[in-house]
């Protein structure tokens, strides 16, 4: 068996697959199947891999012809001019929608028109003129905040795509629910515009390092306590969780950092 890694064209994410055997090699040119249609994607890399493996493929890969790109390529071309005639005629029909992306996939017989949309939006009319204008099936699909920077692949606060474009839509259909907790435990900003995302929503990345922070919190006293420290109380006025160090500040007023597995909470 093989794992195969593939570089999809044109968002440049990695996916995998496990194969039986293949005759692709680097750099080939491949299709692959979608939940509708067929995408296209070079291959990366090709590793051998145990039999029964934890995780497994399911998706069909094929080497793609000289036909499959062009039909490719031409398909781009049209959810480009799809997306410039939406865009028209939900101007002229004036109805309060965002479009976000269109998708036309080979071997699929609809363009998928992804949109946000602050109330629900009766658009029949606009499917009728799509439909009239391209000649296929019309599908208006809706979205929320968190998925428009998914579709297109925006860039995040770190200089690279957002993760939920990258790897965390593919392990679910929906994203986990961030909390401000996340960003309280990590003795982050509370600032929406320090700790938000391109979504305006919370970021993912809050999450990633939350349960180790939330662990390591167990072990320091809580903010405000009095412990004893040398025969003497002393309050706990700060921690930093990683460096394993707690500020306390004595009856005099005077703080001292000291390491908290030094210290012996008062019973």
């Amino acid at each position: 068996m093989v794992l195969v890694g593939v570089e999809v064209h044109p968002e440049k994410r990695t996916v995998y697959f496990i194969l039986e055997e293949t005759d692709l090699v680097k750099e080939d040119w491949c299709m692959f199947e979608l939940k509708e249609g067929k995408g296209l994607g070079k291959v990366k890399f090709i590793t051998p891999v145990k039999e029964n493996p934890l995780f497994s493929g399911g998706r069909d890969l094929k080497k793609a012809t000289s036909v499959d790109i062009q039909e490719f390529e031409h398909r781009q071309e049209i959810e480009k001019e799809a997306y410039q005639v939406a865009l028209e005629k939900i101007s002229f029909r004036k109805l309060p929608i965002k479009l976000i992306v269109t998708r036309y996939p080979v071997e699929s017989r609809r363009i998928t028109f992804y949109y946000t949309a602050k109330q629900r939006v009766d658009f029949r009319v606009l499917v009728k003129d799509l439909a009239a204008v391209f000649k296929l099936r019309i599908q208006m699909q809706q979205v929320g905040v968190r998925d428009e920077p998914q579709l297109l692949r925006s860039c995040g606060v770190c200089g690279r795509t957002v993760c939920c474009a990258l790897f965390l839509a593919k392990r679910k259909e929906k994203l986990n629910s961030v909390s401000l907790e996340a960003a309280r435990v990590q003795n982050l900003p509370l600032s929406s515009s320090k700790i938000s995302g391109v979504c305006g929503r919370l970021r993912c990345c809050l999450n990633f390092e939350y349960s180790t922070y939330s662990a390591l919190k167990k072990k320091f006293p809580q903010i405000g306590q009095t412990i004893q420290w040398q025969n003497e109380k002393v309050r706990v006025v700060g921690r930093n969780l990683l460096k394993g160090t707690v500020v306390v500040e004595t009856e005099k007023g005077i703080r001292k950092s000291l390491q908290n597995k030094d210290l012996a909470k008062k019973e």
